[in-house]
């Protein structure tokens, strides 16, 4: 069963929004985004991640578009996909909802030619390892191997981007230049 029946057929956490295909958008850069669950007015009616439907780049988008712009690279050229695949109402379930839509993210992450994953988040980050994190900002910024099947992928966890965060911006930088970093010294597959 390819990814969007997969993505379609799950009601474990609920009934799903309308999807874009896959649940996954398309870029030309060596690096996915996974954020943790898509937003009500996002990229899931206007098919373009962090866009709203008049075609506006949302405010989290903007804080990324800027930092992306820093080491060369435009938010329409990601690769882009959430943790959990459907829209969370209470976010005390995201935990549970990423737990549950791990093999459909797996399964994502296998088919794109990136090796280099950046999570925005607790969520997807804490998914991805596997561990509970007590404190995000231990995790922030460092580099993990990170393996699926036999393809092995660095992770790079990022400070979400909306403007709500203080850090957002301001600490996100420096491990933006060490991502650019990364990118010059790692083959993507």
């Amino acid at each position: 069963m390819n990814t969007s029946k997969e993505i379609e057929s799950c009601k474990l956490c609920g009934e799903l929004p309308k999807l874009i295909e896959n649940n996954i958008q398309i870029g030309t850069v060596p690096f996915v985004v996974i954020g943790e669950s898509p937003a009500k007015d996002g990229w899931i009616e206007s098919k373009k991640a962090f866009y709203n439907t008049k075609g506006n780049l949302q405010a989290t988008g903007r804080v990324l578009e800027k930092l992306l712009n820093n080491i060369g690279f435009s938010i329409k050229d990601i690769y882009f996909t959430e943790c959990c695949k459907c829209i969370i109402e209470d976010r005390k379930q995201l935990k549970k909802c990423s737990h549950n839509c791990m093999p459909i993210l797996l399964k994502q992450l296998k088919n794109i030619p990136c090796n280099i994953i950046l999570t925005m988040g607790l969520h997807p980050t804490q998914a991805l390892l596997g561990i509970k994190i007590n404190r995000y900002a231990d995790y922030v910024g460092k580099i993990f191997d990170f393996a699926i099947d036999n393809k092995k992928y660095i992770l790079l966890p990022i400070y979400h981007t909306s403007p709500l965060n203080p850090l957002g911006y301001k600490m996100n930088v420096p491990i933006f230049d060490k991502l650019k970093q990364i990118i010059s010294n790692v083959e993507c597959v």
